[in-house]
């Protein structure tokens, strides 16, 4: 499997998505590798971490604007 392929397979499934084989195969949620987890899991603490980041940058920004600092 290509490196394109399973990093497409891997983020379909951080984000809960079924993926197949091909077009052809339906979507089941098939035994990946724990390398496969393990990126699956970068992803999604990337992506929390990332939202948690933006939520303290618009919590500041409005305590700036609101003149609570």
């Amino acid at each position: 499997m290509s490196g394109h392929r399973r990093f497409l397979k891997t983020w379909a499934r951080t984000v809960g998505m079924p993926i197949g084989i091909n077009d052809e195969d339906k979507p089941e949620f098939l035994p990946i590798t724990q390398r496969d987890v393990k990126n699956a899991l970068a992803l999604r603490t990337f992506w929390i971490l990332l939202h948690i980041l933006t939520c303290f940058m618009i919590i500041a920004g409005s305590g700036r604007t609101l003149g609570l600092w």
